[in-house]
């Protein structure tokens, strides 16, 4: 019953990360059309591009990793699933990097993010104590640094994706959806750390991969949700 349970949160993480990178593709095809190009500046038109390539790399990532696994039956070391995924993480921190530096530079408000400068350092160590605590020993070296860097990676994430919340207000119409994405990341880290500690022990599979279900639904929404408001913008855009 248990393995029931875990295969089918599987499938449904393998789903919606496929949502994730369809809809995440589209959203970079229509931000290359004529009629878009003028909402953006170039920083905006930049950071959406980025946002749109990391979560889609990430989410195929995912399937390609389930691919390697059945295809060839073997569990992946790391290769190609870990290119999308570390390529992916990538660009997710670089895009909240810059949205977080332009969100500052428009509004300032220095007291909002202190807390932030102090919780981000302390949870960064956290995770790292965390993990050094959970991987096994026996894990090859390879297997250690990136047993390391996506806790790392997605805790830097969810820490500068922070801003959305803090300059909700001003946030525009396209930009209000990303609100989500910080949800999306706290799931990714809870889903990395679970997973840490499950590929050394074997446990707390179930529960991990509820935060990854969690975290692709939600990234899938976010990029349906920006395709939507894309086609009506063209829409309106046609009807003048």
């Amino acid at each position: 019953m248990v393995l029931d349970l875990q295969d089918a949160l599987y499938i449904a993480t393998l789903l919606f990360a496929l949502l994730t990178a369809v809809f995440g593709i589209l959203v970079l095809n229509t931000l290359f059309r004529n009629k878009l190009k003028e909402l953006f500046s170039d920083k905006k038109f930049f950071i959406f591009f980025l946002l749109a390539t990391g979560y889609a790399l990430f989410a195929l990532g995912e399937l390609t990793w389930y691919l390697i696994l059945t295809v060839f039956e073997q569990t992946p070391s790391a290769g190609m699933p870990d290119f999308y995924w570390v390529t992916g993480a990538l660009f997710m921190l670089v895009s909240f990097v810059a949205l977080s530096k332009t969100l500052y530079r428009s509004y300032g408000q220095p007291s909002k993010i202190l807390p932030l400068i102090i919780i981000g350092p302390l949870l960064v160590i956290a995770v790292l104590l965390y993990v050094s605590t959970a991987i096994s020993e026996s894990v090859e070296s390879g297997g250690v640094f990136l047993a390391y860097f996506y806790p790392l990676m997605t805790s830097l994430i969810l820490i500068f994706s922070t801003n959305l919340l803090i300059y909700f207000k001003h946030l525009d119409r396209f930009e209000v959806n990303l609100v989500y994405l910080f949800f999306a990341n706290i799931g990714f880290l809870g889903g990395d750390l679970l997973y840490t500690y499950w590929g050394a022990s074997g446990l707390l599979g179930i529960l991990s991969n509820v935060f990854y279900v969690f975290a692709y639904g939600l990234s899938a929404f976010v990029f349906l949700m920006l395709l939507l408001k894309f086609y009506h913008h063209s829409l309106e855009k046609n009807l003048r």
